[in-house]
Parts: structure tokens; sequence; C-alpha cells
């Protein structure tokens, strides 16, 4: 785990301290208090020892999810199943939970905040887009991993922890009444928008396609995008997979698509122009998925698909969000989730220009 850091301000670190007993009880051996990242879910921070390797603190927002216990408690059960593999030869480093003196998963303080302490992946940094094949190769290679050393865990183990995360179903529901019911103004990129939801809205989802195909729930992500895999500061060697909170029960080919979806869009999810699928990218990490990978035929036959629909479903959530005047998603301008929403439109036509291209690719690496 790595990102940006920020010397605290002393109310929030008389704060941070008094959370830190329920985990260690050593604390005079606690030399710096920082702010970690620059996500916009939970509240992090990086503690550092003087004696002990760093770990890094998180407040679960229990805004976006609404049971933080369940997160904490499936994150504790999937980086122990990911430690009991780690003798194997990916050589990647994937963080650890680590219990309180109570030997529970988080600790509740008394403003009722859930608050759980990670591992701390050193010496390595995340991207906010892929740059050059041989990251997207690693960034493969380290979902092949996840998805090998968690192949044997029981499913039943873990709870879902945001209910209908990836449901397009419910998604395309909600855009449907906010465009009917919507105040924005016309304009040029959202007319564009419309169109693009509106002529795919009858396209079957991917859970409907995998129910038909058979294709059974597995341990997945939930949430595989660019920046939450670290590679070495010093190469371009991948080191670890982090943010692990939306790890749940689903088919394996949602993340690999939308794993694909964020890195082979080498402009990034905040720039509108350049934005296109990099058919290189994708070579490169269905690859290195490969060397690991766990795909049947059935699942590897529905990857077009997947990185399709994963990039319909986020163009339509930015774009509902905006026409419902910002409810869920972070802004800074009133257009920004609009223009979101036009990047994965954009990346979505080009992915379908592409689609015998993707599909040769998938058939030659299988």
């Amino acid at each position: 785990m790595s990102g940006h850091f920020k010397e605290l301000e002393p109310a929030r670190s008389l704060q941070i301290s008094s959370v830190i007993p329920a985990f260690f009880q050593d604390n005079d051996d606690i030399a710096r208090l920082e702010s970690l990242g620059e996500g916009n879910i939970n509240d992090t921070y990086l503690i550092r020892f003087r004696q002990r390797s760093p770990v890094v603190l998180q407040r679960i927002n229990d805004r976006v999810f609404p049971v933080p216990e369940t997160v904490a408690d499936n994150v504790a059960l999937v980086t122990a199943h990911l430690a009991s593999h780690r003798s194997e030869r990916s050589g990647y480093r994937f963080p650890e939970s680590m219990s309180g003196i109570d030997g529970k998963s988080h600790f509740r303080d008394d403003n009722g905040a859930v608050w759980r302490m990670l591992s701390y992946v050193e010496n390595s940094i995340g991207h906010q887009v892929v740059t050059h094949p041989a990251q997207a190769n690693e960034v493969g290679r380290i979902l092949g991993c996840f998805h090998q050393f968690l192949s044997d865990m029981d499913l039943s183990l873990l709870s879902d922890p945001l209910p209908g995360f990836h449901d397009l179903a419910r998604y395309r529901q909600a855009y449907q009444q906010a465009v009917i019911a919507h105040g924005r103004s016309s304009s040029e990129a959202l007319d564009y928008c419309v169109e693009m939801a509106e002529s795919r809205i009858d396209v079957p989802t991917l859970a409907e396609r995998c129910a038909q195909e058979g294709i059974a729930n597995r341990v997945i992500h939930g949430d595989p995008k660019c920046d939450n895999f670290l590679f070495s500061s010093d190469s371009k060697r991948g080191m670890s997979m982090i943010d692990l909170d939306t790890v749940s029960a689903g088919p394996l080919v949602q993340d690999l698509g939308d794993c694909l979806r964020s890195v082979c869009n080498p402009a990034g999810e905040k720039s509108r122009f350049g934005v296109c699928f990099d058919v290189d990218f994708c070579r490169r990490l269905l690859g290195g998925y490969r060397e690991y990978g766990v795909l049947s035929e059935a699942e590897a036959n529905l990857i077009f698909h997947s990185v399709r629909l994963l990039t319909y479903e986020l163009g339509v959530r930015f774009l509902t969000d905006y026409l419902e005047n910002d409810r869920y998603f972070k802004v800074v301008d009133k257009r920004e989730n609009l223009l979101r929403a036009v990047v994965q439109f954009t990346l979505l036509e080009s992915i379908e220009e592409q689609r015998e291209v993707i599909e040769a690719i998938v058939a030659d690496l299988s």
C-alpha cells in the first residue's frame, strides 16, 4: 500500500492515538502518524514505529458500507487465506489484516466509528494509469495470482459488503427514473451520454450471461481498478493488490472485465482526450493473467462482453449521479460526473469497435 503522505493536524493525531491502543499496547514505540493516499471512501493513516514495521490504520466509511464490521471480517478471512499461499512462487505480497488485542478484526470507538489495521507494503507505488505494456502484464499476473490463491476458499465464509454493487439491472432502472425527473440543462455531452445509455438499455447483463452459461461464483476482488495495484518504486515489477473491501462472491470474468476497462485506457478516467481501448495492453494483461489464470472456456468466451458491460455500467452510474445532482460520487465541479460518463462511453465505443480483435486475442491465449 502506498500513496501520498501528509502530516496530521494535532487534533487528528490525538484521535488516531486514542484508537491505536486497541491494536498495540506499546504506544511509546510510535514515531510518526501520517495521512495516506487519496482514497474517496475510507480515512487512511500510516503509523510509523521506531522499532517495528509501519502499519495502516483505516476508519471504514459506514455511509458507503452498511455493515463495516462485515468489511473488516471479510478482509481478515481473505488476507489470512492469501497468507497461507505466501510460500508459492509468485513473490507478491498482499496486505494482511492485523487483529486487535481482543482478537477481533476491528475496533469500534466511543463515537461508533469502526477501525481496522493492515500491514503496509513498503517501497511500493500505485499508478492512476498504466503507461507501459510491462505494467499491464504485471497487473494481469497479480490478478491471476489473487484468483488462484483464493480458488480453494469457502465462499460461504464471506458476507456481501455492498449488496447490488455490480447490479447493472438496478443501475439501469435508477437511470431510467433519473432521466425523466432531472433538471439539468441540455448539452451536447448530455445528449451523447443519454443516447449511449438508451441504445444499450436492453443488452443482457453479465449476470444473465453467466447464469445462461452455468458459470459459478468464486472469490473476486470486486474493484480491480488500475490504482489498486502496487509496483516496486524503482521498477515496473508488480508487488501487490490492495483495497480488498469489496471482496465477495462473483464471476471471475467480472473482475477481469473491470480490470481491462481500467488498465487498457492509457488516458485514464479523468481525461477526455486520447480515450481508447489499447489492445496491446489487453493482450499483455490477459497474457499475464494466463500464467496463473483459472478461467473456464465459458468464462473466457465472456471476456469481451464483460469489459463492454462493466464500462457501460460505470458510464450509466456516472450519468445517473449527474442527473441526480451528484449524490454518490464526490465532485469538485458540477459537470464532473457528466465528463466522467463521457469518458466511459467513449471508451465503450472503442471497445465495441475492436470486438473482433479482442475476441481474437482471447482465442489466441486460450
